[in-house]
């Protein structure tokens, strides 16, 4: 073991997981649904997605397949269609974020939501300064399992790049 291991390894030693309460997710603004455990745990990868994926815009935090206009962004960003379900994602790890937004995603498209708001923050509160889950959830849907159904990514006006608006396609 080399010194830099046995440092790193004296440092974490009194380290422990904070176990925190599921995240509740707001649909239509009445109903609310409260993830449950069974949704942080791996929700499998849906056989039917699209092999469409969205592809970095001209802008760093927009996502948009082929075919998606510019003015349907703008539509997008001037709130049509609405929102359907927001969920947020303060204080998560990389891991829970996976594992709530695949819980999120999978009952969207089962109740044929097609606009999603996303809450990650903005970063201000990261050690680097750097918005870590941001970057993670736009990377998750650009490129993990249900990247297929993601038509568009931008970020949601009015809140500082801390949320984002995802249109998903409709499941058939």
């Amino acid at each position: 073991m080399s010194d830099e291991e046995d440092l790193f390894g004296k440092a974490m030693q009194d380290v422990r997981r904070i176990h925190s309460e599921p995240r509740k997710v707001v649909a239509n603004k009445t109903a609310k649904i409260t993830i449950q455990q069974s949704v942080r745990q791996a929700v499998p990868v849906l056989p039917d997605a699209p092999a469409y994926r969205p592809e970095g815009g001209d802008e760093p935090w927009i996502l948009k397949a082929d075919g998606v206009s510019a003015e349907r962004l703008r539509q997008l960003a001037a709130g049509r269609p609405a929102i359907d379900a927001e969920t947020d994602l303060h204080g998560m790890t990389r891991e829970d974020m996976y594992r709530v937004l695949s819980g999120v995603l999978e009952e969207a498209l089962d109740n044929r939501r097609r606009v999603l708001c996303v809450v990650h923050g903005r970063g201000l509160h990261s050690e680097d300064g750097r918005p870590v889950l941001k970057e993670a959830v736009y990377a998750w849907l650009r490129d993990g399992p249900y990247a297929g159904w993601v038509l568009a990514v931008i970020p949601r006006p009015g809140t500082g790049g801390g949320s984002a608006l995802v249109l998903l396609r409709r499941r058939r």
